[in-house]
């Protein structure tokens, strides 16, 4: 139903997004096999060899296949077609890399792929989802744990519905790269806390404040499990700091999850006040911390809206490096505008988060700086 690689929709109701993660999980599994008996061939040539899925269309999954990745994997005396998403995974048990192995024809490319593949150790895991193989992290003892996505959104759901004062569930994403949900909560305590900082450093903000929890995942190592918190205030966002981790390897799974959950408030509690150090950091020169801060790690375009947007707002004259970590956290407005994609808006935030722990003073020097 969803086999296409390009495949993403977009969910307004939160009972939607778990009847898709339902519908995938009954028609997903995962096999582990040695890694040296897997065998890439191109599907032109080979269609033939493959095995049947039940419930799909195999003509329409080798086409598709064959305007992607143009590939399939022989495992165990059974084959099936290489999503997109399995190429890196692919890729890193061959143990190569490089641009241009998009570009090789695909017979070539099995034939590179194989040779690397014989000297692989280990097991693989092969999830298959819609039809195809859509990942192949190690499958030794240790290494990638499987944590279903429904659990994780039921848990989610659950926990967000009744822990904090009143939620609304802002939408959700998911393609077969990454899912994604948000919810808008009205948590005083946070909101209190955060007012108590703007106090301490002598600042105040009576705008009616909406704190934004969102849950990114993936089940093809894109992601882990990842929670992230944000403050709305005044029409911006503000991001508290780099997001609550859980990693797919040697972990206990979904009980992990619901801890990490269970804990967002004393968590973000307490990067808040990493992000309110900020204010008592004085910047001279604005615009070249913002500039320098974004340097090599944002597009050179989104760089000079963002430095601009700053300029228009705030002038050039000193302020602190909140004002200017508020400035850089506008660039997710201005890449959103742009049409940016989900997973480019998650990787900018995460981008954003990271600013607040860096030394800002090694940015703050006087001069004319290009962007």
């Amino acid at each position: 139903m969803y086999y296409q690689d390009d495949f993403a929709k977009v969910f307004r109701k939160e009972e939607d997004l778990h009847e898709h993660l339902l519908d995938l999980d009954e028609r997903s599994w995962w096999k582990r096999v040695q890694g040296k008996r897997i065998k890439v061939l191109a599907v032109a040539g080979n269609s033939d060899r493959l095995t049947p899925v039940e419930g799909e269309d195999m003509e329409l999954l080798t086409y598709d296949t064959l305007k992607n990745t143009g590939l399939m994997i022989e495992a165990g005396g059974e084959a099936y077609l290489l999503g997109s998403t399995a190429v890196p995974t692919l890729y890193g048990r061959a143990r190569i890399s490089g641009a241009v192995l998009a570009e090789l024809e695909r017979k070539k490319l099995a034939g590179i792929l194989n040779e690397c593949l014989a000297l692989s150790k280990g097991k693989a895991l092969l999830h298959f989802s819609e039809g195809k193989i859509r990942a192949m992290p190690s499958g030794d003892k240790g290494k990638y744990s499987i944590i279903q996505m429904l659990d994780i959104f039921m848990a989610a759901s659950a926990y967000i519905g009744e822990g904090f004062d009143k939620t609304s569930f802002a939408g959700g994403y998911a393609s077969h790269m990454l899912t994604n949900a948000a919810w808008s909560v009205k948590d005083t305590r946070m909101i209190d806390a955060y007012r108590e900082l703007l106090k301490h450093y002598g600042r105040s903000d009576t705008s009616d404040m909406v704190t934004n929890v969102r849950i990114t995942t993936s089940d093809v190592t894109a992601s882990g499990v990842n929670i992230a918190y944000s403050i709305q205030t005044g029409g911006e966002t503000i991001l508290l700091g780099q997001t609550l981790k859980t990693v797919h390897r040697g972990t206990d799974g979904i009980l992990q999850v619901e801890e990490h959950i269970q804990n967002i408030f004393s968590y973000y509690k307490e990067t808040l006040q990493g992000a309110g150090k900020l204010m008592g950091i004085p910047i001279q020169y604005p615009v070249n911390t913002l500039v320098g801060m974004m340097h090599k790690k944002f597009g050179k375009k989104l760089i000079a809206e963002t430095a601009e947007n700053f300029k228009s707002e705030n002038g050039d004259l000193p302020c602190t490096a909140y004002d200017v970590y508020c400035g850089i956290c506008h660039a997710l407005v201005i890449a959103q505008s742009k049409g940016a994609t989900t997973r480019a808006l998650l990787e900018l935030e995460e981008t954003i988060s990271q600013c607040i722990t860096r030394r800002w003073q090694d940015y703050d020097m006087p001069g004319e700086v290009k962007y």
